[in-house]
């Protein structure tokens, strides 16, 4: 059974404004409180480093690559272990609440014995580091989209029309309207 930590916050932005920071995983040691370094890009198999400062425990190295990924819905970043170890699986979720509104979620699941020892062991200060990058993502999100003006604050990644569906129009190789399946006389 898998352990697992997670945090959850609220932000009054657009859920693709919070993604956007996110996504840019070269500029978080800009913003984020417990990253010393961080490099990645977004795609299935690409590497993912980050060096991570928790109070209490010191760096914490997360050479991983990214397992699962959705645009303004999740990143899962898988970071391979000996297979003794058990596995480590970091996360990023994103939730639309609302046109203004989202929710972030962080977390780590500890899967084997191990590594859910290892999840126990030193939950609470991933728990309080995952808390400080997600306030830090809260601040950041909320102080760019409230320093936009009003009228493009809703503009931020979305398409200037969306494309409307074509009617559905029969097939040419579809059956004629008068024959009928399944019952026979």
């Amino acid at each position: 059974m898998a352990y697992k930590i997670e945090i959850r916050v609220g932000i009054a932005v657009p859920v693709d404004d919070v993604y956007e920071i996110v996504a840019d995983i070269d500029s978080w040691t800009s913003w984020s409180p417990i990253h010393q370094s961080a490099s990645g890009k977004l795609g299935f198999g690409a590497p993912f480093r980050t060096e991570e400062k928790f109070e209490g425990l010191g760096l914490w190295e997360i050479d991983g690559a990214v397992a699962d990924w959705v645009p303004l819905s999740h990143i899962h970043i898988v970071v391979p272990k000996k297979f003794y170890e058990g596995s480590l699986l970091r996360y990023f979720e994103f939730d639309s609440l609302s046109e203004t509104g989202s929710s972030f979620s962080m977390g780590a699941a500890f899967s084997g014995f191990l590594s859910e020892r290892e999840g126990r062991k030193y939950g609470k200060y991933f728990r309080a580091g995952f808390q400080a990058f997600a306030e830090a993502l809260k601040a950041k999100a909320e102080a760019e989209y409230n320093a936009r003006p009003a009228e493009q604050r809703l503009k931020a990644s979305k398409p200037a029309k969306v494309p409307e569906i074509p009617e559905k129009t029969t097939a040419p190789w579809a059956p004629p309207k008068q024959w009928k399946f399944g019952k026979s006389k």
